[in-house]
């Protein structure tokens, strides 16, 4: 990944660089670099850091470690995530696996899953962390500026504290009993012993503290240095499995995105045990269906068709996916068009389907074997897709004394079927929905995308791609369409009320049962997207109106002689 035209400009004079204000607008179109995310201070840490010269993985890594300040009940260095990263300078497309892992003592008689409810917010649902590891490797691997640096406005946030907003005010009076019963978190997030209201501030010094250890000696500090010993006393105190040696283990996953041709698009998304699997099988079957592109978005025929697909890749992915390590998952076979076109003939193309199935799995094997979406683009087209979760809001509720870190829970997805791909085993990472997106045409970046909101992340990022490249929507228009939602598992269907009453009555008519949410519900993601012309390379950034997040665009103009 080559140093960004910004960069070039900073070092060469001629243009005038200010620090970029904070972002409040939902889009924004820029040419020297593009940043969409959950929090306006976020997308601004990663504007900072590009008009410092840095590269899309230096933002992408600064709104990372950003977002773990000011959207906490969502991600935290005690969490994990999962990035697609396109680099320029090869044209290829490198994923990168930071999942929690089950600790080396887990098994079904350390984590006992017919009594979870017993210990789901205690420290021991945490599962080894990864975010420190997996966004250092990817600064390690093509940033361009000192991890120092990149980290600087994350800790500031921590340190001279951030202004609450309207998400984090509902948040933090809906979890009111989780925070009060951990000390550390009631000290931390909630103020004379409530809940802060909106416009008050909230600081985080021990984090802040924990932010620059990182900083100073990178991600060891937090895999057996200062904070990795802290954090191993506290889980031997704390009933926790994890141990210095789970977290001395600890090691990133970086591998070869899944990826198929899509009507003319090359399409990558997450490998297992992330979620792209379904996303991109959702594509596969609605190529070989008749899906008709020429139809109104609101098409009954067209949204029976999306339900469908949407079933079908869901029974798939519980099917077969799991950490490869440990499991064969049949990527190439599952998303091959072969499969594709056997799956469909089982599929109704007019009515519901009742009960829905894996489809015929035999011989598909290869020979060998609430949640937070950012993404970020520089001005010579480099991208990252990044989404990173703590699992539930606050994780397991518990935060490392002195340390300002909140802890996952997630242990809890493991399946509790032995037969289950995604069985507990120690080491093992569990599955995760998480489905950073990334699509080139022609060899050019043209859209990186991905959302948070658990299973809804399938069928959220599936139908932002038929909006843009199936429907050719502008990117906002794609992004407020209406959504719907279906899993083999769930009986009804979930459709925002902006669809069409006539459509929905056909679908019902179809055999669908219908759930109708409220407009622009936060139940269906928080879609944080840029697209690139690559005629122009015009930037356009999006965040979806569904939760708090915003876009900004860095676009320097000469100064005057």
């Amino acid at each position: 990944m080559r140093r960004a035209t910004v960069a070039v400009w900073l070092t060469g004079g001629g243009l005038a660089i200010a620090q970029p204000p904070i972002p409040s607008a939902q889009t924004d179109t820029a040419r020297h670099g593009m940043v969409a995310a959950a929090h306006p201070l976020a997308v601004q840490a990663g504007l900072e850091i590009l008009a410092k010269g840095g590269n899309a993985v230096d933002a992408a890594a600064a709104v990372a470690f950003a977002v773990t300040v000011v959207e906490p009940f969502g991600s935290s260095i005690g969490g994990d995530g999962g990035a697609l990263v396109y680099s320029v300078t090869d044209g290829k497309v490198r994923a990168y696996n930071y999942r929690c892992a089950a600790p080396l003592t887990a098994n079904t008689s350390t984590v006992d899953y017919a009594r979870r409810n017993e210990w789901l917010k205690t420290a021991r649902a945490a599962a080894v962390p990864g975010m420190v590891a997996g966004t250092c490797a990817m600064h390690e691997d093509y940033g361009l500026l000192p991890l120092a640096t990149v980290m600087e406005p994350a800790i500031r946030y921590a340190s001279e504290g951030f202004t609450v907003g309207r998400t984090l005010a509902t948040v933090l009076t809906d979890m009111y009993n989780t925070l009060a019963d951990n000390p550390d978190l009631a000290a931390t997030y909630l103020i004379d012993d409530l809940p802060p209201d909106t416009g008050q501030t909230l600081r985080n010094p021990a984090l802040a503290e924990s932010l620059r250890l990182i900083a100073e000696h990178g991600p060891a500090a937090f895999y057996g240095g200062e904070l990795g010993q802290r954090i191993a006393a506290f889980a031997g105190q704390h009933n926790s499995l994890i141990t210095l040696d789970d977290l001395r283990s600890y090691t990133v996953e970086r591998a070869d995105p899944l990826v198929i041709d899509y009507r003319g698009y090359t399409v990558f998304s997450a490998p297992p045990p992330f979620g792209g699997i379904a996303v991109l099988e959702s594509l596969q079957l609605l190529k070989h269906l008749p899906f008709d592109t020429t139809a109104p978005p609101q098409s009954p025929a067209n949204l029976h068709l999306l339900i469908e697909a949407m079933k079908a890749s869901s029974a798939d992915r519980t099917a077969v996916c799991g950490d490869p390590r440990f499991v064969s998952v049949p990527t190439r076979g599952l998303l091959s068009d072969a499969y594709a076109r056997r799956r469909v003939q089982e599929l109704n193309i007019q009515q519901a389907t009742a009960t829905v199935t894996p489809g015929p799995l035999d011989g598909l094997h290869d020979p060998n074997g609430s949640t937070t979406h950012l993404t970020v683009v520089d001005a010579q087209g480099n991208a990252v897709s990044l989404t990173q979760t703590l699992g539930a809001f606050f994780g397991c509720g518990v935060m490392v004394s002195g340390t300002g870190i909140v802890l996952n829970d997630q242990l809890k997805n493991f399946s509790t079927r032995r037969n289950s791909p995604n069985n507990l085993q120690p080491g093992k990472r569990m599955n995760s929905t998480q489905s950073p997106t990334i699509v080139l045409r022609d060899g050019e970046l043209v859209l990186a995308i991905g959302s948070p909101g658990e299973y809804r992340i399938l069928t959220t990022v599936f139908q932002m791609l038929v909006n843009v490249l199936d429907y050719n929507m502008p990117l906002l228009e794609a992004l407020d369409a209406p959504r719907l939602s279906a899993r083999e598992t769930l009986p009804q269907v979930a459709l925002e009320g902006r669809h069409d009453a006539a459509a929905i009555e056909e679908l019902r008519a179809r055999g669908h049962q219908v759930r109708v949410y409220r407009d622009f519900d936060l139940f269906f993601g928080g879609v944080h997207a840029v697209q690139r012309d690559p005629a122009t390379g015009m930037l356009t950034g999006a965040a979806d109106r569904r939760r708090d997040g915003v876009a900004g665009g860095l676009t320097l103009t000469p100064t005057t002689p």
